[in-house]
């Protein structure tokens, strides 16, 4: 019962962390609506976008509780506060016998993404920049999840002397779930698509690594919506590699497509807007 009640005050801080943040944080606020003006042609009346920035900053202010949440996480806080749609689509590749690559974006929260999927009973790996915080302490590491070497490859860890590409390769081939961030700006091979009528360069790299695995690609989007967690898997794309490397920009295509439209959709919901994503590094270009 106790832990029940947690969870709702937890999910009540990030309401009130909302409230302060958006009087408070004005130019972070200013930062946002900038950014959501010039990616949007439709001009918002003053309460859509009070909302919607208000949301930015409750993604914001749950991402700093989610840390302790996780780790408390169980079969019944997944019936109480997890809903998912089109699970069939991630457990047909995996009985195939194939790798899967998640294709995401920054929505909601990512931390709320990929650990209920763990809960679920599913191998996720994810891909991360930056090194392990190893240096917590150990009593904070018993209440806070820390993304650790096991469950996560870190691309731009210097300290760490691992080939993270033979990595991904070696997961997928061993049929785990790669939770891989479609929006990134990162990654030096890039295909070129339209996104919000604007040509933006997608990464391919994970793409190109899938290929070779022979995994599947899942559209996945995960959003935070009153208290919900909610995860969305949409068919694979990759067409089982028919089309080779020449499929690779169709494949991005199709990524940006669900990824556009639910940014559309629900644009409260991508934390994205603070990158670094392809949006952010889009919209900073072309301010210089």
């Amino acid at each position: 019962m106790m832990k029940w009640l947690f969870f709702k005050l937890a999910f009540l801080y990030p309401r009130i962390y909302a409230f302060f943040s958006y009087y408070r944080k004005k130019e972070r606020r200013k930062e946002i609506e900038e950014k959501f003006d010039f990616f949007f042609k439709e001009k918002w009346n003053a309460k859509k976008r009070r909302a919607i920035v208000r949301n930015i900053f409750q993604l914001r202010g749950l991402r700093k509780v989610a840390y302790y949440l996780i780790p408390l996480m169980d079969a019944q806080f997944i019936k109480r506060f997890v809903k998912v749609e089109g699970l069939h689509y991630l457990d047909r590749a995996l009985k195939e016998g194939r790798g899967v690559v998640l294709m995401t974006g920054h929505f909601g929260n990512p931390q709320l993404g990929y650990n209920p999927l763990r809960m679920l009973g599913y191998d996720v790996i994810l891909i991360k920049g930056g090194a392990p915080r190893s240096a917590r302490k150990s009593s904070r590491k018993k209440f806070r999840y820390v993304d650790t070497i096991e469950n996560t490859i870190f691309i731009s860890a210097s300290s760490l002397p691992e080939n993270y590409k033979g990595r991904i390769l070696e997961s997928l081939r061993s049929q785990k779930i790669i939770y891989y961030y479609g929006d990134t700006k990162e990654g030096r091979k890039k295909e070129n698509v339209s996104f919000l009528g604007r040509e933006m360069g997608f990464s391919t790299g994970v793409i190109a690594l899938a290929h070779q695995a022979k995994a599947a690609i899942i559209p996945y989007i995960h959003l935070y919506q009153k208290g919900k967690i909610i995860l969305i898997f949409k068919e694979p794309i990759d067409s089982n590699w028919m089309e080779g490397e020449r499929g690779y920009k169709r494949i991005v295509e199709e990524f940006v497509k669900v990824f556009e439209s639910y940014f559309l959709a629900y644009p409260e919901e991508y934390m994205g807007i603070y990158g670094p994503t392809v949006l952010d590094h889009y919209y900073r270009s072309f301010k210089m």
